[in-house]
């Protein structure tokens, strides 16, 4: 009943409670079938309040005390012929303040049990395409965007649990000719401002650990070439191209990291190049390339350069090629050799030794200059 002073009076449908061996009596609330339109809806919901807070709406199943508790089911309708229902979830609006929060999680586990997991998953598809998962928050007009954060659970006696992003691969059989799905990253577009940065991190190390490594790498082929990695900064039409660094860690009790560039092996053909370019200049110099090792401290050396090829077995051995390029309308670059001075020892030798050999005559030296085709 209304009441006009108070509360109104409260409705309450409920089975009657089961006897020492049955269950309770089950609640139906269904609209009848239909021939020749749609069936009927069946709508729950609160009334408004124009002075205090729209009244909640709750389904909370029984829990068992010698069993797994009830399960909670929302399940749109099929069709045989058109589109599957949808089933939304959304939270309500506020039209002065901040919209409601949709909370979806499981919940607490016992002392011998593991919390219950939270599956997002489209269904499949039989002669289509599955449907996308998407996961996102919306745009803003006078704010900023909001986040959207996938965080793994951390670990008290064990690891903290781990975090994947997969993407699909190809049906397996015969027949199958597709690609697997890409899996990106992307910092957020800037129209009128810099772009958002991308930052891939493992997190620090512990008091008796090292930091987690990372892992560029593509993967393996059976029957053609492996994916390539390529790291790079995007083109810049009124400014300067990105720099791409390759920095490794310091070490305060032990040696610092090392950086290696290598091709790849190969049993049956060549192995792979290795090359550092400088950038081309069009309209000025062409970007400058530099091999230095790092300075000594107080009581050791600078690390040595060494320009070598490898060895051979069955053939020559590679060369090694140190010079400048020929220049068109102007002097061709100097090719110099240089050694260090000494201000409390000796200054350094500059040695020029041919190749020796077991078999046959050693290797020539030889010393040439330029030719000049119309002065000297």
């Amino acid at each position: 009943g209304e009441g006009t002073a108070a509360s109104g009076g409260a409705i309450r449908i409920s089975s009657a409670n089961a006897g020492a061996t049955g269950a309770s009596g089950a609640l139906r609330f269904a609209s009848g079938s239909s021939k020749g339109g749609n069936s009927g809806r069946i709508c729950a919901g609160t009334g408004a309040s124009t002075a205090g807070r729209g009244g909640a709406v709750r389904v909370v199943i029984g829990s068992g005390t010698s069993s797994a508790g009830g399960v909670l089911v929302l399940q749109a309708g099929s069709s045989t012929e058109a589109t599957g229902g949808g089933a939304g979830v959304a939270s309500g609006r506020g039209a002065g303040t901040s919209s409601g929060v949709v909370r979806v999680r499981g919940a607490n586990a016992g002392g011998g049990g593991s919390s219950g997991r939270l599956a997002f998953s489209s269904g499949t598809g039989a002669t289509g395409n599955s449907g996308g998962a998407v996961l996102g928050s919306g745009t803003a007009t006078a704010g900023r965007g909001g986040r959207a954060v996938a965080t793994a659970g951390s670990g008290t006696s064990g690891a903290g649990g781990g975090l994947a992003l997969v993407a699909g691969r190809d049906a397996v059989g015969a027949g199958a000719k597709g690609t697997g799905g890409r899996a990106v990253a992307l910092g957020g577009e800037g129209t009128a401002a810099s772009s958002g940065a991308v930052e891939v991190a493992s997190a620090k190390g512990g008091a008796s650990g090292g930091s987690g490594r990372l892992v560029f790498t593509s993967g393996t082929s059976k029957s053609g070439n492996s994916g390539a990695a390529s790291f790079g900064s995007g083109g810049a039409t009124g400014g300067r191209g990105g720099a791409v660094s390759a920095a490794v860690g310091s070490g305060t009790s032990g040696a610092g990291g090392a950086v290696c560039a290598r091709g790849g092996a190969s049993t049956a053909a060549t192995g792979g190049a290795c090359a550092a370019t400088g950038g081309e200049g069009s309209a000025a110099s062409g970007g400058a390339v530099r091999v230095a090792s790092g300075n000594a401290g107080g009581a050791g050396s600078s690390g040595r350069l060494v320009f070598s090829s490898g060895t051979s077995q069955t053939g020559n051995s590679g060369a090694v090629l140190l010079g400048s390029g020929s220049g068109t309308a102007g002097r061709g670059g100097a090719a110099t050799v240089s050694v260090g001075s000494g201000t409390s020892g000796g200054g350094g030798s500059t040695q020029l030794a041919s190749g020796g050999s077991a078999a046959t005559s050693g290797g020539s030296v030889l010393a040439r200059t330029g030719e000049g085709t119309a002065a000297s």
